[in-house]
């Protein structure tokens, strides 16, 4: 399975009833089905599709469904519900995490350590929290590395604003905005700074085109290892930012 580092809208699609959610495209002639390391499924159709055949075409295709989340689940390493240290390989930073039952769910970094208060010291309470400091700390960095390429390329978005997405690494909307993964200083700096290559060229073709990796390659010439690294990087996610 591919993972688009573009999506083609910033909407949110509910999560269907049977655990997949639907994605429009007017590029898709025939369904697809997406299946994510954290179990999700992305069903993405042309707007036409009638709701019924979606669902059959989900149904038709349960068993495969259900095989590639097992072979995921087999993928995924062996964690600690809690970890005890966070690697930001994009930064060169290595994070020991402390926890301390509190009333109130808070966190903070300070000298080098990100100290979780929690209620209860369990995944639903702690994981939440993590993911919060992440979109702090990734703020300012995923800012200047815009800041950095748009020098390089000489593309400028209107706007950048971090997420944390599960699905895609970054989007880039009709309007000028960019959208960049918190998750990317889990990547290597060559990754993150890819990742911003790819989404600035969006500027100029909103699409994959020829035209488009023609001008991705000319910013970044081995744009192919990247993105199957990046396809694949998922898979390995730690499920505190994930789950």
């Amino acid at each position: 399975m591919q993972y688009s580092l573009l999506d083609d809208s910033d909407s949110n699609a509910p999560v269907e009833p049977l655990g997949w959610r639907v994605r429009t495209s007017k590029r898709v002639r025939n369904p697809k089905i997406q299946v994510f390391p954290h179990g999700g499924v992305e069903v993405v159709v042309h707007p036409r599709t009638r709701p019924r055949e979606i669902e059959a075409f989900v149904h038709e295709n349960s068993a495969w469904i259900e095989r590639t989340r097992g072979e995921f689940r087999k993928l995924r390493p062996a964690e600690q519900n809690l970890p005890d240290r966070i690697e930001l390989p994009a930064i060169g930073e290595h994070l020991p995490v402390h926890y301390n039952c509190s009333d109130r769910n808070r966190v903070a970094e300070r000298q080098g350590i990100i100290r979780i208060d929690a209620r209860k010291l369990t995944p639903a309470e702690c994981w939440p929290l993590l993911r919060d400091w992440l979109k702090r700390k990734a703020r300012p960095v995923l800012k200047e590395a815009v800041a950095v390429q748009k020098d390089f390329t000489g593309l400028s978005p209107k706007r950048v604003q971090i997420r944390l997405q599960t699905t895609r690494w970054g989007s880039c909307s009709t309007t000028g905005t960019l959208s960049l993964n918190a998750a990317l200083l889990l990547r290597s700096p060559e990754e993150l700074r890819y990742v911003v290559i790819h989404e600035l060229c969006h500027l100029e073709h909103m699409n994959h085109s020829k035209r488009y990796w023609q001008l991705v390659g000319r910013f970044e010439p081995d744009y192919r290892r990247f993105e199957h690294c990046l396809n694949r990087a998922w898979q390995t996610s730690p499920q505190w930012l994930i789950g």
